[in-house]
């Protein structure tokens, strides 16, 4: 009796989530350092620490997001 064993590969999605979490930060910061529009109501490090949460956040978001469609593709490859 043979058993054949097969392994599955699936996405780190921690991987996957803090990636878009480093990437979104230096964006955000790259962003706010480079922006030409002076900081009226926070501080300029205010402004920045905004922006880095901010896209930190939504880099989150992109890189789960990313996560699931490899999980996705990778699942339909396996059938």
């Amino acid at each position: 009796m043979d058993v054949v064993r097969t392994n599955a590969r699936y996405p780190n999605f921690v991987a996957f989530i803090g990636t878009g979490v480093i990437v979104g930060g230096i964006v955000g910061g790259l962003i706010s350092t480079l922006s030409d529009n002076p900081a009226t109501t926070f501080s300029e490090n205010s402004a920045l620490g905004y922006m880095v949460v901010t896209f930190a956040f939504l880099g989150a978001i992109l890189g789960a997001l990313a996560g699931v469609i490899a999980d996705i593709v990778i699942t339909r490859r396996d059938r």
